[in-house]
């Protein structure tokens, strides 16, 4: 895999800078003209980074005036800082296994490139994976991962806690998760999985998680089964 592309990697400084405090709430965001300069590229491709941070609530837009922080880590912290399947289920009745159900390498399609940082068609590790309990099912997982980011990864691995494999045998460190979570219909093959109708409502969310460098190292896809399945987060003002 060759170098990402450069709208990434100004994505990615940007991230960065906003994660260490850098760039704090409410600081304008360099201009698409200075970081054009700056990383001698052309606007459109500025345009593409800054558009992936407005996506993912880092910044905002101010008609007239220029684009600003929005992220505050300082002001609002949540104590579950990404999310663990293992540690959410630590409330379910029964103990909690994984079936692995797809361990294979595959291609990057343009969603998968722009949430792992990677170019349309570079390697990837992509896995699926049933969680249950007993014989009840809790939730679906598809994961995607940079192929050239890991080495001797196995179908093992993931029978447990990914992250803990991430932060206790790869030593690495995790910074941070972005995740969207929606109500959504399932589809044929997720409802047979979940035990649901087709179109039934699901809660899906979907997440990216990143280490310290700002390096994007997971990207996750994962219907819950609504009945069997809730989120609770505490949050706390720093």
């Amino acid at each position: 895999m060759g170098k990402i592309p450069m709208y990434q990697q100004i994505e990615r400084d940007l991230r960065v800078a906003i994660l260490e405090g850098k760039l704090k709430q409410g600081d304008m965001v360099p201009s698409e003209t200075e970081l054009a300069a700056r990383y001698k590229v052309t606007r459109m491709t500025v345009r593409q980074a800054i558009n992936n941070l407005l996506v993912d609530g880092y910044i905002y837009r101010h008609k007239g005036r220029g684009t600003f922080v929005t992220f505050n880590k300082k002001e609002m912290q949540d104590e579950t800082p990404f999310f663990s399947f293992a540690n959410e289920m630590k409330g379910v009745d029964g103990p909690v296994k994984t079936t692995v159900l797809k361990f294979e390498v595959g291609k990057a399609d343009e969603i998968i490139a722009l949430r792992l940082q990677l170019r349309v068609d570079d390697p990837i590790y992509y896995v699926e994976r049933l969680r249950h309990s007993g014989n009840k099912p809790l939730a679906f997982e598809r994961v995607y991962l940079p192929y050239n980011m890991y080495h001797e990864l196995n179908e093992d691995i993931f029978k447990g806690s990914f992250h803990d494999y991430v932060q206790n045998k790869l030593n690495w460190k995790i910074r941070n998760c972005v995740r969207a979570i929606e109500a959504r219909g399932v589809t044929k093959k997720v409802a047979e999985l979940l035990h649901q109708r087709e179109g039934e409502p699901s809660l899906y969310m979907s997440s990216v998680t990143y280490l310290d460098n700002g390096r994007a190292f997971v990207y996750t896809r994962c219907y819950f089964h609504g009945e069997h399945f809730r989120f609770k987060h505490n949050f706390t003002r720093k």
